[in-house]
């Protein structure tokens, strides 16, 4: 349990954010912009910047990627500008350069943070400009509720950041959000995906206690199931 509990949570972190950036971009056909310069903030992988550098040739293209992983993207080179992809400092830089369209992918942001991080965002972008954004809806992990899992990435309901996002003087808020179920036949990679997405074994307590909890659920069922509420917004 101990080598368990070691065990990094950036291999379910790559799926999850992976398989939602792709969700998202299927809303960008809908969307009539012609940004000049893109802000792409938050978790997601290299695909995502070949998914942008393919459909806005012509753009400038930034990122914050190097708080995390910047050796995995200095190589990444725009094909028709044959230039380099620009890195900013998110929390300190981002009002030195006024972007078209801020793309945020599944971002862990604490509920209290949200106004903070659309105040940043807004500072950062033209008038008429866009942002796109997901996070992790307060159904997420529903299913075991009763064992006593809170806080970590889950984020509001859907309504409150829209009122926010107002609140926050972006006009003409878009919420939406869709289910994802998740099948198990392992309670121990259940609960590594759980800590996970809760952040820490702080919020859950005794995990000891939790892995038979889950084991004992597997016995009754052949499968387990994960609930993730995944909310977007524009």
């Amino acid at each position: 349990m101990t080598k368990y509990l070691n065990t990094s949570h950036n291999q379910f972190w790559s799926w999850l954010t992976s398989e939602i950036s792709e969700r998202m971009a299927q809303n960008l056909p809908f969307i009539k912009i012609d940004p000049k310069k893109i802000l792409l903030i938050g978790h997601f992988d290299q695909s995502t910047f070949k998914y942008f550098s393919d459909k806005y040739p012509h753009a400038d293209i930034w990122s914050d990627q190097t708080s995390f992983n910047q050796r995995s993207f200095l190589n990444f080179i725009n094909p028709f500008k044959k230039k380099k992809i620009s890195f900013l400092d998110f929390e300190n830089e981002v009002e030195m350069v006024n972007f078209d369209f801020v793309w945020a992918g599944p971002f862990r942001q604490t509920v209290e943070n949200y106004p903070q991080f659309f105040l940043k965002v807004g500072k950062c972008l033209k008038n008429q400009g866009l942002m796109m954004f997901n996070y992790l809806g307060p159904d997420t992990g529903r299913e075991y509720f009763h064992l006593g899992l809170e806080g970590g990435h889950i984020g509001p309901d859907m309504h409150e950041i829209g009122d926010l996002l107002i609140q926050s003087s972006f006009a003409d808020p878009v919420m939406n959000m869709e289910y994802l179920y998740l099948e198990y036949e392992n309670s121990e990679l259940l609960l590594k995906d759980l800590l996970a997405v809760h952040d820490s074994d702080s919020h859950l307590g005794n995990v000891q206690n939790l892995n038979q909890q889950l084991t004992a659920m597997k016995k009754e069922n052949e499968k387990m199931v994960l609930t993730m509420e995944v909310v977007y917004g524009h």
